[in-house]
């Protein structure tokens, strides 16, 4: 059988290409400046989702848009149901990209373009899987949902209105992680923190950071920092900023980066620091330029609540990729060690700081217990909590019927053993009470989810659109 759908889907690969292109070339990002009533994450989220419910409704399957919140396309009857769930809202693209990320580029087979592996790609191979189990013509006995959700890389709102106005099937799994595939996800601890500016101190310290910001996206490691700092009368002299300019020198080339430090106004320094991107759940793979920087910053006679902001970032945040000085370590034999991403921080000198968080602890860990250690510790710290949103964790054991199909499809189509994975990620398979994250990277590929030059290899996604097409096909039969 796995021939069959191995041959099915190499015929399609010139089609679905046509198609993966003209979808990455919509800029799906989340902009909140275009919402309105149907469009409620902007308009080219909303594109997106119309682009994918236009193609299904053409290839003769029934469609529904909810709202702009998310969309289905339906395959089969009865009252089981499948469900295949997939996101098409993107990350932001960051800078120095060799090709636009919204002009699709094929180069040594290879398909570039922000969305290429997370998850427009998968997300397409996915719906052409359906579509040929449908065009197989092969009996059917439950009803497959393909799910369309687009606010899956901010906060899940649409995973939120779509539970409330139809029903989450219960078992299927979701194109957005790994092969063999993930029956175990950690869950997510995202708060702000907050510190008030401290005026007093603020206006009399002899040097003043008047900005900072560093990332846009909080389950992204951000890239770039920019801190605008005043000076002191003492501090502006000659002598001083040429020592200045060699101290930055040396600590760009000691980190192996690079960054800029300028005059921008009398009294005013701006610096600009260079990181290196990563996805959040894996923060130790990037290198965060808001946390560097302020290492730099720290040792610099600041007072007051920028002080607070600095060492926060610096002594607290800094390379403190599994939570030790969050007093927050701990790990679990199905999914690992807990991880913290500090993903967007900012300062302002009339408004104070904030961090965002983005921490995912193991599977098996109380939420409860450790949302408490980090109240305890936030105050300890002087800091303050002003938002905080959890999501669960989710675990299916290995003997469950789903996990027994897919591994049973995987290992006929790669003759490799469908090992079970654990993610820090945070996939639609969670939503249902028995689903699993199920491709499309393969052992040993590199993700380059969330990452500058973001690609996916063309001849992977169009094995798993085969592995897919038979998991669909096997469920659902």
């Amino acid at each position: 059988m796995s021939d069959y759908w191995r041959q099915q889907a190499l015929l399609q690969r010139e089609q679905y290409l046509d198609d993966l292109k003209s979808f990455l070339s919509i800029n799906s990002i989340e902009d909140m400046t275009t919402a309105k009533e149907g469009k409620p994450f902007g308009e080219g989220v909303a594109a997106a989702l119309e682009t994918m419910l236009a193609r299904g409704e053409l290839d003769g399957f029934r469609t529904k848009n909810l709202d702009g919140y998310a969309g289905t396309i339906e395959l089969g009857s009865g009252e089981e149901e499948i469900g295949v769930l997939v996101h098409i809202d993107v990350v932001t693209v960051g800078e120095g990209w060799t090709t636009p990320p919204f002009e699709p580029s094929i180069r040594d087979g290879r398909i570039y373009a922000r969305g290429a592996i997370d998850d427009k790609g998968p997300a397409m191979a996915a719906y052409y899987a359906l579509k040929l189990v449908k065009d197989s013509g092969l009996p059917l006995t439950k009803r497959v949902r393909m799910i369309i959700g687009t606010d899956e890389e901010s906060g899940w709102l649409c995973m939120k209105h779509f539970a409330e106005h139809d029903r989450i099937p219960p078992i299927g799994f979701s194109p957005d992680s790994s092969f063999p595939m993930t029956h175990a996800e950690k869950g997510q601890i995202n708060p702000t923190l907050t510190i008030p500016a401290v005026e007093p101190i603020e206006r009399n310290g002899a040097w003043q950071l008047a900005s900072f910001l560093s990332g846009d996206q909080g389950n992204s490691v951000p890239e770039k920092a920019v801190a605008l700092v005043r000076l002191d009368s003492e501090a502006r002299q000659a002598v001083v900023l040429s020592r200045l300019a060699e101290e930055w020198e040396m600590f760009l080339n000691e980190n192996h980066t690079t960054g800029r430090m300028e005059l921008v106004g009398l009294g005013q320094l701006q610096f600009t620091l260079a990181g290196k991107p990563a996805h959040g759940m894996a923060p130790f793979l990037g290198v965060n330029a808001g946390t560097l920087l302020a290492t730099f910053l720290r040792s610099y006679p600041f007072g007051g609540s920028c002080l607070s902001f600095l060492t926060m970032l610096a002594d607290v945040l800094h390379e403190d990729y599994f939570a030790d000085h969050l007093h927050m370590a701990c790990e679990d034999e199905v999914s690992g060690k807990l991880t913290v991403n500090a993903g967007i921080l900012h300062y302002d000198s009339s408004e104070g700081g904030t961090v965002r968080l983005n921490i995912r602890y193991p599977a098996t860990i109380s939420c409860e217990e450790y949302v408490e250690k980090l109240k305890q510790r936030t105050a300890e710290l002087g800091w303050m909590i002003s938002a905080l949103r959890t999501s669960k964790s989710h675990f299916v054991p290995k003997d469950h019927p789903v996990i027994q199909t897919l591994s049973r499809v995987y290992e006929e189509h790669t003759g490799e053993p469908a090992t079970l994975l654990s993610s820090g990620g945070a996939t639609y398979a969670k939503i249902m009470p028995y689903g699993v994250a199920f491709g499309p990277l393969f052992p040993g590929k590199e993700s380059m989810a969330h990452l500058t030059d973001e690609y996916a290899e063309i001849d992977d996604l169009l094995r798993a659109m085969a592995i897919y097409a038979h998991a669909i096909y096997e469920l659902a039969k």
